[in-house]
């Protein structure tokens, strides 16, 4: 039997932000945001049906709306550097290094986060 979903538990906040901006926090956020993306994850391959795993969800875009207005906060100019380059340079990570890698310091000095290592 499918899951009953009501129009109220599709209301969330949106985060209104560029692809640019998305894939230069990306790490970060993964970092960030690991429980919540994990449990989404989890959840999604449990139940094989996205409408059970609504909460999840919000609470994912929940964290990533707080990431990146921590990022505002401490950070903006370095970020916006950042995901500006990889704006201008066709979203390709190896023509940013050098403004990556200043935003990188920024957020381990500033906010105590590492960029998510990828295996």
């Amino acid at each position: 039997m499918a899951a009953s979903v009501k129009p109220q538990d599709l209301d969330v906040k949106e985060l209104e932000v560029t692809s640019a901006v998305l894939m230069g926090g990306a790490h970060h956020f993964g970092s960030y945001c690991e429980k919540q993306n994990e449990a989404f994850m989890e959840c999604r391959l449990e139940h094989k049906d996205p409408r059970k795993c609504l909460q999840e969800g919000k609470a994912v875009t929940q964290c990533a709306i707080n990431f990146f207005t921590k990022i505002k906060g401490s950070c903006n100019e370095e970020f916006t550097k950042y995901w500006t380059c990889l704006e201008y340079k066709n979203q390709t990570f190896s023509k940013c290094e050098k403004t990556q890698k200043v935003y990188d310091q920024c957020m381990l000095e500033k906010l105590n986060i590492q960029k998510q290592k990828h295996e």
